[in-house]
This record gives structure tokens, sequence and C-alpha cells, in this order.
């Protein structure tokens, strides 16, 4: 069976947003180096088995091959790496969208063209969609849904419109595209067609402004419902299914899945859910709770959870039996899994680490920057996961005590033609992630997701009085309820406003003007404004006048915002506005993180500073700037280190650096740290054999890369020249000598010596012996008065003294020169002077004076054998 693409080339993991930046005009670059190399032909296009990754640090894609798991192409986007991006891939094309910037760009596969760009708002709450039948931009914050041609990214036809804050956007097998719309509970399937897109079907799954989160399946569509804590399936031929889950804690689902069951992990505590139509089960997972652990799949009956802080892949049968740990290095951060056809794909985003999967679970490791490719020597480099709503940020030692959640704030409604708009602040969640509001009131009560702090109750009596209870729920309960003060409806309500504009202000508040409404008849007493976010909504000030700034901090930086304003008159309100515009609250990046300044080792008067990249904040950083002690480096906002210079030796530097993006700088991270000083050695101590001396010394390098020479006596070239470690070992040398020493140490802020001092290796000593001392009477030691030494080795007449059998000298090396033999035959007969001893060619040179051999004939070295030389070196 042929596997269709559609379900291939997608980001599998919610969010999607792999950390990168990547200026159009740096994809245009790109394709035209490869397409330059004629590296791509109709033989080499993407495959089904094949997918680009990304890698955030050195920002860099690279092609794999599920067959052979082999990375086959690369190449880096400069000056990418640090910001956010989505990719969505088929065979022939490639769809990318900067998150920061909001621009997308489209590549054909089989040329590697450069075919199309668009613009979009900046920020979270735009995703894309791509599959063979078409591809879509789905503005999930306005809640506009766009067909566009895949190649040229123009629009086809008119927008679909439905309520702001859209959630998912995938396809499935059949080619439709599927998306959420939590604000009516339901979700709906959509077609691309050519001339436009349509909506085909919509299906009630859920109470309105519950929280639902959408997997595409292989067959059909999963949507889980976290706040009612139940699973919707739709399968393909129309069979439907809602069946009751153990949600313990926050999940994590999967935009895609190629399998039929779906599967949920739990991240608090670690279990994974799966659901097989009415079939739910549940099951602990060894993972530990971390904010890296992410969606899991079901892939050939098998679940695969990622886990980026231990650094693995958990594989689980479907009654929760661990099968495998599949090891990847994450660096820290997320693993993501996608999937093309028969071969799940795990990627490391924060390091070049890859492992690719086959259907019967073979896991083979992918290495995304190997060098011996088209694209290779890139040199590869170096963010933090977002919580929930309610989350709530710190160690263990700071973190607050565990329990149910605190009651909600500033409970509030307003009223129109038969229908009441609450409103309230969020709850304090006590260190257990919010899951869900529940309201009761006029007869009824709903249960609405923890990021919907907004319910519009209708079908109410004008003139009748209500009131209502809201209460926050988490894992560990319910908190207390709070309750609204009585609340009429009125069919007597003003006009809504007509414009709504949004302003994104570099100090992180957001302007939100509107024109001034007609009450019709009665005074307008002020102005509601709502926030809404892709899942979001909630109520976030009031204003007497036409226009409301949103304080800093209120709003999530980075992620799209749309505004609505409804128009108040006493407690009677209007039908909300359209939309504003799409806006990205922004602010100054936070400060560097895990700032380090270091002496710099290889250059004086200078330092290197170190830093990690902190949260943009919602606009890309554009640069870091150092200061330090009246000195100023600039580096680029994908660069994290820099050298300073300039400074005396031994100073102590005070160091700052901030990261600027367009609202301006960030607070400084600070640090201090000393340039290096000349360095110091001295000599310690030494130990010696009858050849080799080792010379212990301590030294300070002075904090630079100090090399150590060892210089003997006066000398002007060093005998041995290393970097220091403290020890020198010296030779090989002649037996029971004695030399004098002196250590040099250099770094590149000076020089230093040593006092000269002596080493002396061992004596190796021996024993003059001729045959006359033990009474020989012959014709030779009648007359001989001792032993001739030579200054040479060789009997040639240059005698310069005498020794005599039982003389002792130290002995300092061997040589070889004339042969000499032990005895023979004389007129007395045939002596042997020396027996025992070989005749022998080895002359012995020996402490008489400076220069002075004897034949090895003579000589016997203490402790061997009277024919070895032992330990003697040769001169």
């Amino acid at each position: 069976m042929t596997t269709r693409n559609v379900d291939a080339r997608r980001l599998n993991v919610k969010g999607l947003l792999i950390a990168i930046g990547l200026p159009v005009v740096l994809v245009g670059a790109l394709v035209a180096t490869l397409l330059g190399t004629g590296a791509f032909s109709r033989d080499s296009e993407l495959e089904d088995s094949s997918l680009w990754l990304w890698t955030t640090p050195a920002g860099e894609i690279a092609r794999v091959n599920g067959l052979t798991a082999a990375t086959d192409v690369r190449f880096p986007l400069t000056d990418a790496a640090g910001n956010a991006v989505q990719i969505e891939q088929t065979d022939s094309h490639l769809l990318l969208r900067e998150i920061a910037s909001g621009k997308v760009s489209a590549i054909d596969l089989s040329t590697l063209e450069l075919t199309g760009e668009a613009e979009t708002a900046p920020g979270e709450g735009v995703r894309l969609a791509l599959a063979d039948e078409g591809a879509f931009i789905i503005d999930q914050t306005q809640g506009l849904v766009n067909q566009v041609d895949p190649s040229s990214l123009v629009a086809i036809g008119d927008p679909l419109q439905f309520p702001a804050g859209l959630t998912g956007g995938a396809f499935d097998t059949t080619g439709k595209l599927w998306i959420g719309v939590p604000r009516e509970g339901t979700i709906v399937q959509i077609e691309p067609k050519d001339k436009g897109a349509r909506a085909v079907a919509t299906e009630v799954v859920a109470e309105p402004r519950q929280e639902l989160a959408l997997t595409v399946l292989g067959d059909g569509v999963a949507v889980l419902n976290s706040t009612a804590k139940q699973m919707t399936t739709l399968r393909a031929d129309g069979r439907k299914s809602v069946t009751d889950v153990e949600l313990v804690g926050p999940a994590e689902t999967a935009d895609t899945s190629p399998g039929t069951i779906a599967s949920v992990t739990v991240t608090e505590p670690p279990s994974i859910v799966t659901v097989n139509d009415e079939q739910a089960k549940t099951f602990s997972i060894s993972a530990a709770s971390s904010n890296l652990l992410g969606a899991s799949v079901e892939f050939h009956q098998r679940i695969y959870v990622p886990d980026g802080a231990s650094g693995l892949v958990w594989v689980y049968d479907l009654d929760g039996k661990e099968l495998d740990r599949i090891e990847i290095d994450a660096g820290g951060g997320p693993v993501e899994l996608y999937h093309t056809g028969d071969t799940l794909f795990a990627n490391a985003v924060n390091t070049n680490a890859a492992v690719v999967v086959s259907s019967d679970g073979n896991a083979r490791q992918a290495e995304k920057d190997r060098d011996d490719i088209l694209g290779g020597n890139a040199p590869p480099e170096d963010e933090d996961a977002e919580g929930d709503e309610g989350d709530e940020d710190g160690s263990e030692e700071s973190a607050p005590q565990i329990g149910p959640p605190g009651a909600v704030t500033n409970l509030r409604g307003t009223v129109g033609d038969g229908l009441i708009n609450l409103s309230w602040d969020a709850a304090p969640n006590n260190g257990s992630a919010l899951t869900k509001y529940t309201i009761e009131g006029a007869g009824d009560s709903w249960e609405i997701a923890p990021d919907q702090r907004v319910l519009e109750i209708g079908d109410l009596e004008n003139g009748t009085p209500y009131t209502f209870t809201v209460t926050a729920h988490n894992a560990e309960g319910q908190g207390d309820s709070a309750t609204s003060p009585s609340i009429t409806p009125s069919a007597d309500v003003p006009d809504p406003v007509t414009t709504v504009e949004a302003t994104a202000n570099n100090d992180g508040t957001v302007t939100v003007k509107w024109d001034e409404a007609n009450g019709q008849g009665n005074d307008v007493s002020g102005y509601q404004i709502e926030a809404i976010a892709s899942g979001k909504q909630s109520v976030v000030g009031q204003s007497d006048t036409t226009t409301f700034t949103v304080p800093e901090g209120a709003l999530e930086y980075g992620v799209q915002h749309v505004f609505q304003v409804t128009t108040l008159s006493g407690a009677a309100a209007s039908t909300p506005s359209a939309p504003s515009n799409s806006v990205t609250p922004f602010n100054v990046p936070d400060a560097p993180t895990e700032l380090i300044a270091e002496t710099a080792s290889d250059a004086a008067g200078s330092i290197d500073v170190e830093w990690q990249r902190p949260s943009d904040n919602g606009r890309a950083i554009t640069k870091f700037i150092v200061r330090a002690d009246g000195q100023t480096v600039e580096v680029d906002g994908n660069t994290t280190k820099a050298r300073v210079s300039g400074f005396d030796n031994g100073a102590t530097v005070p160091v700052s650096v901030v990261a600027v993006n367009e609202a301006g700088e960030s607070e400084p991270a600070t640090t201090t740290s000393n340039t290096m000083v000349a360095p110091q050695v001295q000599y310690s101590d030494s130990s010696s054999t009858t050849s080799m001396m080792t010379i212990d010394y301590t030294f300070d390098d002075g904090g630079g890369d100090a090399t150590c020479d060892l210089y003997r006596s006066t000398a002007t070239a060093p005998e041995k020249s290393e970097p220091c470690d403290g020890s020198f070992e010296a030779g090989p040398h002649y037996a029971s000598t004695t030399h004098n020493f002196r250590i040099e140490i250099s770094n590149p802020a000076g020089t230093a010596a040593s006092e000269t001092f002596q080493v002396k290796t061992q004596d190796i000593n021996g024993q003059v012996y001729f045959g006359c001392d033990e009474g020989m009477d012959t014709i030779y030691c009648r007359s001989a008065d001792g032993i001739a030494i030579y200054s040479a080795a060789n009997n040639n007449g240059n005698s310069i003294g005498k020794t005599h059998s039982g003389d002792r000298h130290k002995a300092y090396c061997w040589t070889t020169g004339a042969f000499i033999r032990k005895g023979g035959q004389e007129t007395d007969g045939n002596n042997d002077y020396h027996q025992g001893k070989n005749d022998s060619d080895i002359w012995i040179k020996i402490d008489y004076a400076s220069d002075a051999y004897i034949p090895f004939v003579w000589f016997n070295i203490d402790g061997v054998d009277k024919n070895s030389v032992g330990d003697l070196k040769k001169c």
C-alpha cells in the first residue's frame, strides 16, 4: 500500500516552535548555493522516508534519510539561531515561518527554488498546514483559515472566518484539514479546493470555552477535552466515540500520530493515557516530571515518549510494559517526534543528535552534523519551555506547598439582551497547574478551560437578577468558590464599537483604541476590553475613555493577541466588537544567564566572556553588548561569546552583558574577571635513575597559556619545551653525572626563570680486574705496572694514565673501539688474564679524567654479569 504524503512532513509535537530564526533572504541564499552545486536532480529529490530536521544552536537544517539513518544534506541558515520557526514539508514543498517576524517562505524541493513569500502577524498564533492537496496559513488568534498556493503562497479564494482563538490545524489521510474552535466547542473539517477552501463538516465535541487539543490520527481525529476529561474520536467511516480519560495533571498531545490509537502524555505525575475508540487505558511511566517530557505517539503498536530531561525516548507496549529506552543526546532541550511513511524520527533540537526508528522498533542514531556530505563543515553551536497559565516558577526551595487552588478574584459581569457575560481574574494555582473552572448559576453549570476566563451565558430573562459562582480546579482538588454580585440582564443595551486598533509598545504594554460607541439613549459608562489568543480569552481591563493600555506583563510576550471591546452602560453591555488587528506583545529581553568572564589564556590584557541566551520576550535579539571597564564590544544576536581587550596585566575587570531587541536593552548580567599576569616558577625537587631525571617544580601560569622550558646550565636553547605541568622528564643522560639546570616559564604577559639547580644521575660503579693480582707469574705480569687508560676507545699509544686491578671507578657510558683480547699465547704459554670474560671491542668511559676510557675486558660493572654493561648507556 502506498502511504499518502499528507501524514508525512509534519512536525508532530504540539506547538512545533523549534527555536531558530530564518530571514527569508537567507533561505534564498542557501537555495542558490545548493543549486549552484548541481546537487539536486530529479533522482535525488526528497523521498517519502526522509525528513528535514532542525538544529537550534547551529542554525541548520539537515536532511535525514529514514532508510539509511544517515544525513545526506545539510545547510546552515546564517544568523538563524535563537528565534523560532515552524517547518512543514511534503515530498515536493517546504514551508517555513519565522515566528518573530511572521515571514513565510515556500521552497520547491524538486528544484530547491525559493518560490514564494508571505507576511503574517509576528509571534506565535499563526500555523502552517501542508499536504499534497493544498496549503493553509491559519491565523488562530484572528480565527482566519486561509488557503494558499504551496508554491507562491498567493491566497486562493476568501479566508474562512471562525471565532477568534482557534486550536490545531493539521491534515488527515484524506487530505482534509482539521481545526478546533474552543469558543464554540466544535471541530471543523475543511477541504482545499481550486477556488478556495470550504468547511465540509462541523462536529460538536465539547461545551463552549473548554480546553481542546486535536490529534489527527492515521484513521480519523481524536479530540482531548482536558476540561471535561474526555476524549472524542471521529473515524473516517463516521463512527464517533466519547470516552472518559484519567487526567491527573497537565497533558501534552501530538498534532498528528501515525497510528489509530490516540496517546496523551501526562507530565505531572508522568503517565500515559491511550484511547482506542471506547477503550481508554492509563499507565505510569518511569520518566521524571519535567517540562521536557513531550507528546507521545503510537507507532506500530508501541508508545514512544520523548524525554529531553533524561535524553531518552521511552518505549512501551500498549499495556504499559517498558520495551526499550532509546538514548539521544538532548542537550537539555526538547526531543520532538515526527513521522513519515513507515519511519519515526526523534530529533533533539538543541544538539546534532537524531534517531530513526523503523516499523519493527529498531532504532538507529543519525548524526545531523556529518561533514562528509553536501553542506558539511558547518560549525555547530547553542531556551526554555513555557508553562501553562497558572504554573509558577521557582526552585524547590522557593516553591510553595502544593495544594488546591485559591479563589478567583474580581468576578464581575456585564449584561445584554437575555445574556450575561461573566469574567474574572485567574485563581492562584498553589503549585499545581489549573485544569478548569466550573461556573454555576441560573439553574445550570459549565466547565471551561483555565485560559478561558470569560463566559457568555444566554437564554436568560431580562429584568431577573442572577448570581453565579466560579470555582477553580487543579490536580489537588477544587478551591473556594467566588460568588458574583447580583446581575440583571436587560434589552436596553448600547451599540458595540465599530473599529478596534491595537499597538504593541516597546515597554511590554499594548495600547488598544476604538471609536466612541452609540449608547442608543443610554449613557455609555465605559468599555470592557478582552484579550484573545490561541485557546485563551480573558478580560484585561475597563476604560472610561476610548483607549486602554494593557499593563506590562499582563499578556504573554511573543504570542499573538487580538482584542474585543464591549460597550458598557452601567451593568448593561453591548455585544463584543469585531476583533482588532493582531499584535504580539514584546518587551526588552531578559538578562543573559550563566554569565562567565575568564582570563583570556592566549592574550595579555584580555578577558573572554560567555553567556546563555535569555528569553527574547517577543522580539528577536539583534545583538549583545559587552561592557568592561570602559571597553565595549558588540556581537550579533546569535553569538554568545566575546573577547574584550586593552586592559593592564593583572587588572580586575567588572563585566556586564545586555541583550538588545526592538524594545531596547535588557537588565545587565554582571560579573568580574582578572587579566593575565606574568608567570612564576620555582624548582622544588628531583629524582633520578642511572639515565633519566625527573625534575619537579611549582609554577603559577598567571592565568595564561604558559610554556615551560628546561635549560642546561647557560645554554641559550632549551633542552625541553612543553606546556607547564609541574614536572620534566630529562634524559637520557650518562650515569654518574651531575647537571646544572634552570627552568623558564613564559605566557603572553611575560617570562620568569628559576634559580640554577643541580641534578645527578645515579652512579654506576665498577672494578678493574687483571689476573696478575691472583699470583699469575707470567712474563707479562712480571713486567706490567698496571692497566693503561686512554683518551679514546683505542690503544694506539695515547695512554693518559694507569689503573690497577682492584681499583674502583664510576662508569659514565660505553662505546666501541679497538678489539681487546683477555689473554693469548705467550712464550710461557697461553694465558687467560680475566677468566669468564669475553674478548670485546667495548670500552667504558670512567671518572679518571674528563675523557678516560678503559677496555671492558679489564672492567666489571657492579651487580651484573661480567659480560653485561647493565643499565649503562652508549656514549
